[in-house]
């Protein structure tokens, strides 16, 4: 694996940002790398190290997950009161036809203003936990994940490196020492 890797280093190195270098663009780079690994392992020591990942992270795994797809449960981060951000991650692994493993990592985010109108049609549930008016007809539910807040998809690179970082901790150093040479070069 380890050959494979550095050479797909060098390859996306060579593909960097420009003169200025930050954080962010440190963070790509690493992103770049961790989107292309095939690691050359059993399919449940990736997945394994998926799952603990997700657990540093505080994402519960949804009961339901299958052996090579770890799908978590809404996690909440933030005060009902002021901004909320909600979250759910998808870790998808694949056994490649050469016979190496690959993990893709979705992630979907919404942030909710505040305490949020819940759907309207919810007014009349059963055990809603949301603050009904005098009149009955208000119902307002602390940000809820079906609060009217817009969803953004976005591939989580970083939960990717984390699980890289998990299974090769000594080539994700090199890695990061790669990057940070390159950047340093590159910095006018």
């Amino acid at each position: 694996m380890r050959c494979r890797l550095a050479l797909a280093v060098g390859a996306l190195l060579v593909l960097g940002t420009g003169c200025s270098t930050t954080n962010a663009e440190r963070r790509v780079l690493l992103a770049r790398v961790s989107s292309e690994v095939a690691y050359n392992l059993p399919p449940q020591q990736v997945m394994d190290a998926a799952r603990a990942v997700l657990d540093e992270r505080g994402y519960e795994p949804d009961p339901g997950s299958s052996p090579n797809a770890v799908n978590t449960r809404v996690k909440v981060d933030g005060d009902y009161d002021t901004l909320t951000r909600w979250s759910k991650v998808l870790v998808i692994g694949q056994q490649r036809s050469d016979g190496r493993f690959v993990v893709r990592t979705q992630q979907v985010t919404w942030v909710t203003p505040g305490r949020a109108a819940s759907h309207p049609g919810m007014a009349s549930s059963v055990g809603n936990p949301g603050k009904h008016g005098s009149d009955g007809t208000t119902n307002y539910v602390a940000g809820e994940a079906i609060s009217p807040a817009k969803p953004v998809f976005s591939r989580a690179f970083d939960i990717e490196w984390d699980i890289l970082q998990h299974l090769e901790p000594r080539f994700a150093a090199q890695v990061e020492k790669q990057v940070d040479i390159y950047l340093a070069s590159n910095h006018h």
